[in-house]
């Protein structure tokens, strides 16, 4: 569809990522325009590209296993990333498959019914608004790439569906606007969890919720890279977070959030995931919670979540 046909409100939602200011579609170049600074943002296969057009690398300073001052290129990094990452791939492992569907589950029904305008951080492989689109939600696949908004796209096509291209750390949405925003699995690889947070914060409409999920308590793997001879953490993931640990990450005047964990490594251990597989998500919580409470909190997720 065309970008002048687009919803209007996704256009309104849309500002500069430094300047915080309005864009005007311009319908002759087929850009967005921010008015004040004429600074002007692409427009590819649909899909706002409204990264930062600063002429510096935003290079991140950040200390990985030990390394303090660490040069990391966060933009750079993930850009190539979905490029050689297939997170569209069907997942093979039956024990990881289980554990991710009901890390979903959990992250469905914790988004609020009223909910109408959902922003999906991270969207990776468009999972979020294959699961929402059918129930009348309206979502924005969000990633720092442009090819996983634009698959994502083409897998759940609907006037509904959104793709933005976009960094969390400038994040070209409108204060007070979203009804809801997910990160699903993104905030172990960002070097500023604060900030991170404070980013989503200032996007939510009040009355809105964060839903913010990521492994729990985990112990990072290294290897050396064979690239530039360092340790270089597992998935990049570069924090392993607890429910207090997280919580040192919370931006002052944020106080209404819970933490919690879910997906207990011993259902998984004794393999009672397939028995408990087709239970229904409020039959299989409780038994979560009393397996997590026997192992002494021995679980793969931490869910945050935080109301406006």
């Amino acid at each position: 569809m065309p970008l002048a046909n687009m919803d209007k409100e996704f256009l309104s939602f849309l500002v500069h990522p430094k300047n915080k200011t309005p864009l005007r579609y311009d319908t002759t170049t087929n850009v967005l325009v921010d008015d004040s600074g004429k600074d002007e943002f692409k427009i590819k296969d649909n899909i706002p590209v409204l990264l930062s057009q600063s002429l510096e690398k935003e290079l991140t300073e950040t200390t990985i296993h030990g390394h303090e001052g660490t040069v990391f290129n966060y933009k750079e990094h993930y850009q190539a990333d979905a490029e050689h990452y297939d997170y569209f791939q069907e997942i093979e492992d039956p024990i990881e498959k289980q554990e991710i569907k009901r890390l979903h589950q959990n992250i469905l029904a914790a988004i609020p019914a009223n909910a109408k305008w959902v922003l999906d951080v991270g969207a990776g492989g468009g999972w979020l608004a294959k699961a929402l689109i059918p129930k009348h939600k309206k979502v924005v696949s969000m990633d720092i790439s442009e090819s996983n908004p634009k698959t994502a796209l083409k897998n759940t096509p609907s006037p509904d569906h959104f793709g933005l291209v976009a960094d969390v750390f400038d994040l070209p949405i409108k204060k007070d606007s979203v009804d809801c925003i997910v990160a699903a699995e993104i905030i172990e690889h960002l070097s500023d969890p604060k900030r991170f947070i404070a980013s989503l914060y200032e996007a939510l409409k009040p009355g809105g919720k964060i839903i913010i999920t990521t492994p729990y308590n985990e112990k990072i793997h290294y290897s050396l890279c064979i690239h530039c001879n360092r340790p270089t953490p597992h998935n990049a993931h570069i924090h392993s977070f607890t429910e207090a640990s997280i919580l040192k990450f919370m931006p002052a005047g944020i106080a209404n959030y819970k933490t919690s964990i879910i997906n207990s490594k011993l259902l998984v251990k004794l393999r009672l995931q397939y028995l408990l597989q087709l239970l229904p998500l409020a039959l299989w919580k409780p038994i979560d919670t009393i397996a997590n409470t026997i192992t002494g909190k021995k679980a793969y997720r931490l869910m945050l979540t935080i109301t406006k």
